[in-house]
């Protein structure tokens, strides 16, 4: 299993992922081998699977109960409520679910076809050959990617709103350390630090940093929330050039459950 200061390292995986749908003229953006370093090994097949209720079914009230390897019983964790016009991607082959906006194209990579997936994106050219390249990585680690293939119209730099998720076999630090240690990390890419807090998603605590990094001349704005389990994360990373989109993004992230 990776060390757990491995966290801060794949969460700039995570950054580097959301630039799969640049498609600005400023310049070429950086591929997640490049800003990110060596990259972070695939979820390790000889671990335990996580256990959930299969996407679209509704849990019973306080949840049910799952037995442990030790023979005792533990909850098994819910699914947020859905908002009103939004859909849950994701369940228990990707370790994570997150609710997204129901007009975003959304990309199941534990079992759907990457090219057809990206034809649903709507995303052409270099964004649509770079994204190909790029989420290999996503298809590896049984992730989820969205788009909001509409946002690419109205962004002056081509760019396309989205979200990635993915877990990986690594245990987190405590809080504060995996805090400070992705400041630290994103620091070293020219990004900004905006806010770095702890929130509470259901019964769990995450940590959530928004910021701002450089790419190809242009601001991108993202937020990464981070929810840690017995020997796994779990990142959803928001991007966006937009300044209009933190009230969204922080609604998505409220949503993002373990499965």
């Amino acid at each position: 299993m990776p060390d757990r200061h491995h966290v801060a390292a794949t969460g700039l995986l995570g950054l580097c992922l959301a630039l799969t749908a640049f498609s600005g003229s400023g310049g070429r953006a950086a591929t997640a081998t490049e800003a990110a370093g060596p990259r972070p090994a695939a979820v390790d097949p000889t671990q335990p699977p996580a256990t959930g209720e299969p996407e679209g079914t509704p849990p019973p009230p306080g949840g049910t109960a799952s037995p442990t390897p030790g023979g005792t019983v533990s909850p098994t964790p819910e699914p947020a409520p859905v908002p009103e016009g939004f859909k849950r991607i994701g369940g228990v082959e990707n370790g994570l679910t997150v609710a997204v906006p129901q007009k975003w194209v959304a990309l199941d990579l534990s079992k759907e076809n990457l090219e057809e997936g990206l034809k649903r994106s709507g995303l052409t050219g270099d964004a649509a050959e770079q994204a190909r390249r790029s989420l290999q990585t996503l298809i590896d680690n049984k992730g989820i990617w969205a788009t909001d293939s509409e946002s690419v119209k109205t962004s002056p730099n081509g760019f396309a709103t989205n979200l990635n998720g993915f877990c990986q076999p690594v245990q987190a630090p405590a809080m504060d350390q995996l805090i400070r240690e992705t400041k630290e990390q994103l620091e070293q890419l020219n990004a900004k630090v905006t806010e770095a807090d702890t929130v509470r998603l259901g019964s769990a605590e995450a940590a959530r940093i928004v910021y701002t990094f450089p790419a190809g001349g242009v601001d991108i704005r993202g937020t990464q929330y981070y929810l840690p389990s017995s020997g796994r994360t779990c990142i959803i990373t928001l991007s966006t050039d937009s300044e209009d989109r933190q009230r969204l993004f922080d609604r998505i992230g409220r949503t993002m459950r373990l499965s």
